[in-house]
């Protein structure tokens, strides 16, 4: 489906796409990973609380863990993926990912709460340097045309892991009731469970081959077939900075409406924890047929516009959670899910358009701004600790007028470089040339 769907421009547009429909494949399954990760993290929030005995406030460090390893990691990645390429990156991440996951026996084990945020801190390093690569990668294996729909179809499936954690942990944690809140032994197991399946995808990808991608080339060559100048966007211009600001004020918002859906049913619904994790999976649900929805529109839609168009529903369901004080009210934040879904990766795709070489010192400075969520979820915290749970979804509200505005705005702001200019992306190319000498480039394909 990732080959089929984007219609070739050209006779090599055609031979390039199939030559990557199965890397292409295999690194959108790492997609369902992170999704599924993220999941568990917000079910984790509440039963930590009835286990542990701590505040709403403290359930949120993890979210700073989780979500903070993205600021301090995305640098990293970066320089790792120049210097190793896609294909040993995509394994140190997954390997990351695997001793997070099996460090949550000793720490359920012994009862640490620090332990359990250590350990997420860990499985976020991997999931880091594997949404560098992924996001990245499938923004770039193809036309620059089809790049949001191809990051959103992709995502879907990140949408996919969302929906089905929950469901997961509500039997998993709660045992499908409330009884079960004192046992962290389930925890413990499921991440087993969990970092066992992530070795067998690691050893996959031992074996897979993960062709590199020159993107100069393919920038040349599109500008060739339809008759336009080669046009490279700036490091300084504004439509990556702003877009990494907005990517980090939307996972912020994301994290945290996800992180507080239990704590809201259960407040404004009067619902059991486990029917709350039922519904975050339904929330979850929506969210992944809005990502889907969402690709499908960009068939026919730009995607700055369905952009706008999302920000906007998205903007009238809050400000339902917010003045709406009866147990329905629940059923907003299930439609707020659905209107951010196309939100992430299409502000990767707008922010990062037209960089070309320099894709892989871009790409990461959008990853970063995933770390909106180790903020967020505890300004929400705070304000329904202090306050109230309908004064605390004020925040997100604000920060869907800001994803309004790069949409329509700050997304066009767009600033280009001469074809002969001299920055810090040109010592690029030569890195990217030693990558993998036996890599299948766009440009090979062109002799």
């Amino acid at each position: 489906m990732l080959a089929k769907i984007l219609p070739p421009k050209t006779a090599e547009d055609e031979e390039q796409t199939e030559s990557y429909f199965i890397p292409g494949a295999l690194v959108t399954t790492l997609f369902f990973l992170w999704g599924f990760s993220y999941g568990l993290l917000d079910t984790l929030n509440k039963h930590f609380q009835e286990a542990l005995g701590i505040t709403t406030t403290e359930t949120t460090y993890m979210q700073v863990a989780y979500f903070g390893a993205y600021f301090v990691i995305s640098p990293i990645a970066s320089v790792i993926l120049k210097r190793l390429g896609y294909k040993k990156t995509i394994i140190l991440g997954l390997l990351l990912y695997v001793l997070g996951a099996l460090c949550f026996y000793p720490s359920a084990t012994n009862g640490v709460y620090g332990g359990f945020v250590g350990s997420l801190f860990t499985i976020a390093s991997g999931l880091t340097i594997l949404e560098n690569c992924a996001n990245t990668y499938i923004a770039i294996i193809g036309s620059r045309r089809w790049a949001s729909l191809r990051i959103n179809l992709s995502q879907g499936f990140n949408g996919i892991g969302t929906t089905i954690s929950p469901i997961i942990a509500a039997y998993a944690f709660f045992n499908g009731d409330d009884s079960q809140v004192d046992n962290l032994d389930s925890v413990k197991w499921c991440y087993v469970g969990v970092g066992c399946g992530v070795f067998c995808i690691a050893i996959i990808f031992c074996f897979a081959r993960i062709p590199e991608f020159d993107e100069e080339a393919q920038m040349r060559a599109e500008a060739q077939a339809t008759g336009t100048a080669v046009r490279r966007a700036s490091m300084k211009s504004p439509h990556l900075w702003l877009g990494a600001i907005t990517q980090f004020i939307y996972t912020g918002n994301q994290v945290a409406i996800a992180s507080m859906f239990i704590f809201y049913a259960a407040d404004v619904g009067g619902y059991a924890s486990s029917y709350g994790s039922l519904l975050l999976a339904l929330g979850q649900m929506c969210f992944t047929i809005g990502r889907f929805i969402g690709a499908a529109l960009m068939r026919w839609f730009r995607a700055d516009y369905l952009l706008a168009f999302y920000s906007v529903g998205a903007i009238i369901a809050t400000i339902c959670a917010v003045a709406v004080h009866t147990r329905e009210a629940t059923y907003s934040l299930m439609v707020i899910l659905f209107f951010e879904s196309i939100m992430f990766p299409t502000n990767f795709a707008l922010g990062t358009r037209d960089l070309g070489r320099n894709y892989k010192y871009g790409a990461p400075i959008l990853i970063m701004g995933v770390a909106g969520g180790a903020l967020f979820p505890t300004l929400m915290a705070l304000t329904r600790d202090n306050r109230d749970i309908h004064l605390a979804f004020v925040i997100p509200l604000c920060g869907f007028v800001i994803q309004f505005l790069y949409a329509v705005f700050g997304s066009k702001w767009v600033i280009y470089v001469d074809e002969d200019d001299t920055d810090k992306e040109a010592n690029s190319a030569d890195l990217d040339k030693a990558v993998d000498k036996n890599s299948i480039t766009y440009a090979d394909d062109t002799k």
